[in-house]
């Protein structure tokens, strides 16, 4: 029989030679060095103007082409975001109440809402805060301009909460109706929701429709 202590190095170094889960994960929605070029082409794309002060977001929410997003309900609720920033596109709306209520379904909290649409000034703002910051102007400007972006923070998620919100997330990323950024300095994620979403909404409920047809 080999001694104790071999048969640990033994065994570290297997797990040495395995592939990191936790590592893995954390790694699905790290930003690239393009993200903010990828999320503007898309936001060109999808043709989304960019809000430059509030009076704009007024005028794009009395046309619907902004909603109202409520300070708090049942399943998430927002964190220091002023009531005239608390608003999102149609489809970015759409995103936020069956994330927050599946994630409510599944867990039991709330989903805790950093930031949604922002100004050219606001962006300023924060960026005189956080150096990190996107600028509010050019290719690599913030899509939280559009009014498609929100931000969910990570404060008081447990792993299993972390890890879930990334397997949704990259899902979604990776069929096209959103991109999802997980930031670590600002402990949140940051996603900008594609205007082709509800198409996926509407695909599911098909489906669902047709299984019970079928049944």
């Amino acid at each position: 029989m080999r001694p104790f202590h071999v048969v640990l190095a033994i065994f570290v170094a297997g797990l040495a030679g395995q592939p990191s889960r936790a590592g893995a994960s954390e790694r699905l929605l790290r930003a690239r060095w393009d993200s903010q070029i990828v999320q503007n082409r898309r936001a060109d794309a999808d043709n989304l103007s960019r809000m430059k002060n509030v009076a704009m977001v007024r005028r794009f929410a009395r046309a619907g082409l902004l909603v109202p997003v409520p300070h708090r309900t049942k399943y998430y609720y927002t964190r220091y975001i002023p009531a005239k920033y608390r608003y999102l596109r149609p489809w970015s709306k759409l995103f936020l109440d069956r994330l927050s209520r599946q994630y409510y379904s599944r867990f039991r909290k709330k989903l805790r809402i950093t930031s949604l649409v922002r100004t050219v000034a606001l962006q300023n703002a924060i960026r005189r805060r956080n150096k990190n910051a996107a600028s509010p102007y050019g290719p690599r400007r913030s899509s939280h301009l559009t009014g498609a972006t929100l931000d969910i923070s990570k404060k008081g998620m447990g792993p299993r909460e972390v890890a879930w919100m990334r397997r949704v997330l990259h899902s979604l990323k990776r069929q096209g109706y959103l991109y999802a950024v997980e930031e670590f300095q600002q402990p949140t994620f940051h996603i900008m929701v594609y205007r082709s979403y509800p198409k996926y909404v509407a695909a599911l409920q098909k489906r669902r429709k047709q299984r019970r047809s079928s049944d």
